[in-house]
């Protein structure tokens, strides 16, 4: 279970570890830069990457922030595979993503390949076809304006650019205005 909000910092990592009388936990130094990357952290996933710009932006120290990073990691805000493994499925969701734009927002994020490559296989085969077909289908017909041929080649490289692999978008393509061409050769004029 994750909470997340303004008290977050006030409940998340406290549950199995020793109190302190200033608050802290033990073994560890918080002052108010501290608990604000701990809520920081705990609004939403963020990566390595982002939390050492936050850091940086605010004039932290380099050692006390690898200090502050362990002890994020620790005590569970901080988690690369998991945040590795939600930016995957939240764009697949809700940007639509294929893979290949995936893999490169990872890699923008600094995530190791190890973790890219866990949330990678993390995903479900069915849900990125469905989402293909589903987005592919849509673009189609808002291309209606344009001769088949030309809606093909528009397809195919709105579906390379949105992440998809070239034989995804051919695949896509060929489908859609093969049904068409079909479904006009039925019809009687």
């Amino acid at each position: 279970m994750r909470i997340t909000g303004r008290f977050a910092v006030v409940f998340l990592g406290m549950e199995n570890k020793e109190k302190e009388p200033s608050g802290a936990t033990k073994g560890s130094v918080r002052g108010p830069r501290m608990a604000q990357l701990m809520n920081y952290c705990a609004r939403q996933e963020r990566s390595l990457q982002q939390v050492r710009a936050w850091m940086e932006r605010r004039g932290v120290d380099p050692e006390k922030g690898r200090d502050w990073e362990q002890q994020l990691t620790d005590q569970g805000y901080l988690n690369e595979w998991r945040f590795a493994a939600l930016y995957a499925r939240s764009k697949m969701r809700q940007k639509k993503w294929g893979l290949a734009k995936i893999r490169m927002g990872l890699i923008r994020q600094g995530i190791s390949t190890e973790h890219i490559e866990a949330a990678m296989d993390s995903m479900e085969v069915d849900e990125q076809q469905e989402t293909l077909h589903k987005l592919a289908e849509t673009k189609w017909g808002r291309l209606n304006q344009y001769p088949i041929a030309e809606r093909r080649i528009r397809l195919m490289r709105f579906l390379h650019a949105k992440g998809y692999t070239v034989a995804q978008a051919r695949s896509e393509a060929y489908r859609l205005s093969t049904t068409e061409e079909f479904d006009q050769q039925a019809q009687p004029e």
